[in-house]
């Protein structure tokens, strides 16, 4: 099968023939049809120290970890999904995925992959899986927000965050955005009542019971003041002021958490389900699987308004 791999680094990235996988037990191979690009791809395929912690040492290394497309085997054990079935979901953030889905085909864990429905296609399911599940795993679960409330989306433009606004707008509550003048109108569209230009200097007086940093912009102490009494601020990535902050937040009435996403059906199902009501997928740009590096360029440029797509089926 044809993949997008590399032995190490983006200099080596490049189209190759490799074995078919065969799925194990619990496990189905899908042939995929649309992937997305993530922060992730960029750290594992440029060879980047983190990258080790969230993709198998296997060599060649093939990038993916959102993927959108048709079951084609059943490993032994699996009784909920069936040769035939559009599907869709993400592979799990670590050592124990091997091969990604900037491949021809990928296998994935059955019980993390949800059906497609057909109001979803697949290019907005593969940008709606990793992101999709980080902002609502974040919001509700980590962030605990409720109808009514005040949330505060930090770059909510990227491909996170702007899934994060509509998450946030289907969960009830009272969305304030954080971008660049030139999104402020694709962020309101996804359901922010209130922008913020990033490059403003005018301080912000209101108070949030959650802040999600999608961009990973800022810390727990910078943003503490802009916290209601027994709010959360949540990002995406770990480091020592995010460890800091959980540590010392609660001596102030609030919470610090980071996101580990974890690939569950029941979210993408609830996911699919708010899109098929209205909810939107932003896409940015498209590109195919074969111009991987110009994707990964793409996001390293920044400035997205939403997700960065990579079209597999054809794109080799």
């Amino acid at each position: 099968m044809k993949s997008l791999c590399t032995d190490g680094g983006l200099a080596g990235l490049s189209i190759r023939d490799l074995p078919l996988p065969e799925p194990g037990p619990g496990e189905v191979r899908v042939r995929v049809r649309a992937s997305a690009m993530n922060p992730a791809d960029q750290k594992v395929l440029g060879g980047e120290f983190i990258g080790n912690f969230l993709h198998g040492k296997q060599v060649p290394i093939v990038g993916g970890y959102d993927v959108a497309g048709t079951v084609e085997a059943l490993g032994a054990s699996v009784t909920d999904l069936a040769v035939g079935d559009e599907v869709f979901g993400f592979l799990a953030y670590g050592r124990g995925t091997k091969r990604g889905a900037f491949a021809e085909s990928a296998v994935v864990t059955a019980s993390t992959l949800a059906r497609r429905p057909v109001s979803l296609s697949p290019t907005d399911a593969a940008a709606l899986a990793t992101a999709g599940v980080t902002a609502l795993q974040s919001l509700r679960d980590l962030g605990r927000l409720q109808a009514g409330q005040r949330v505060l989306v930090v770059g909510a433009s990227g491909g996170v965050g702007s899934l994060a606004v509509g998450v946030a707008a289907r969960l009830g509550a009272e969305v304030t955005g954080i971008c660049g003048g030139a999104a402020a109108e694709l962020v309101r569209s996804l359901g922010a009542a209130r922008i913020i230009d990033r490059g403003t200097t005018v301080p912000d007086p209101a108070r949030y019971h959650v802040i999600f940093d999608a961009a990973a912009a800022h810390s727990w102490l910078a943003m503490r003041s802009r916290l209601e009494p027994g709010g959360t601020y949540v990002t995406t990535l770990p480091g020592p002021g995010v460890f800091l902050g959980m540590a010392v937040a609660p001596l102030f009435g609030t919470r610090c958490a980071f996101i580990s996403v974890a690939p569950k059906r029941a979210d993408l199902e609830l996911l699919a389900t708010w899109v098929g009501e209205g909810m939107r997928v932003p896409i940015d740009s498209r590109f195919p699987v074969r111009d991987g590096r110009a994707a990964i360029e793409r996001m390293a440029r920044g400035g997205m308004k939403g997700r960065v797509v990579i079209d597999v089926e054809g794109g080799f």
